[in-house]
């Protein structure tokens, strides 16, 4: 055992477990951000010294990847049933899934977009995807080019859609348009309200793509 192990062992409580730690980590994200998250004030939260958290996560990083891991459920019950449907069809599905995620959990989603999956049950995640993509015939190599595209441009559009202003233009912004004719035309078909049809536009585009290249790529 650890000193810093130890040393939250003095600390433990038997009202803390994984799951409670974890999800008020998640809640405490929600509410005020990933930069202003620590152990120290997620104690305060559960009424515990900061030390006592170490106790069932050892660092930080390992319980963020709880907090990653637990995004994740909802997006792993998009292929939960699927092995009998196409590879397709489910990335479709999970695609969906993930930007879902955004939506409700926006200030916990950069999580997601910038860490690595790091724990048992994201891998879990990770080799059913890619075993569902193997019952298909589909090889590895191009298991791996569907995974990296889609799951970049999802991230990307998500993270792009959590950055873009949600209440009225500015004064400055607005008379950039107004000198900008063509941008101010465009710009008004960017408007939050369409983004639903953006993001199924540019994922169709690639699922189509990822499609065919399933039929002509020679396996590796």
């Amino acid at each position: 055992m650890t000193a810093t192990r130890k040393k939250a062992a003095k600390h433990a409580s038997p009202d803390l477990s994984h799951e409670t730690i974890c999800t008020a980590a998640l809640e405490l994200i929600d509410e005020e951000g990933l930069e202003a998250f620590s152990t120290r004030k997620l104690g305060r939260r559960l009424g515990c010294e900061a030390m006592a958290i170490y106790w069932y996560y050892p660092s930080k990083d390992v319980l963020l990847d709880a907090v990653v891991e637990k995004l994740m459920v909802g997006v792993g019950v998009a292929i939960a049933d699927k092995a009998s449907d196409d590879w397709i069809s489910t990335l479709r599905d999970l695609a969906h899934a993930y930007r879902r995620v955004a939506h409700e959990h926006p200030k916990a989603f950069p999580l997601l977009a910038t860490r690595r999956f790091a724990s048992e049950g994201t891998f879990a995640f990770l080799d059913q995807l890619f075993a569902l993509a193997r019952e298909q015939g589909i090889d590895d190599k191009l298991t791996a080019k569907f995974y990296r595209v889609v799951s970049s441009y999802c991230s990307g559009f998500a993270l792009n859609e959590l950055a873009a202003p949600r209440g009225p233009q500015d004064l400055r912004t607005a008379a950039l348009r107004k000198r900008f004719p063509r941008v101010e035309s465009v710009s008004e078909w960017l408007e939050p309200k369409y983004l639903d049809e953006i993001f199924t536009f540019g994922l169709e585009l690639q699922l189509a793509a990822l499609e065919r290249a399933t039929r002509t790529e020679p396996a590796s």
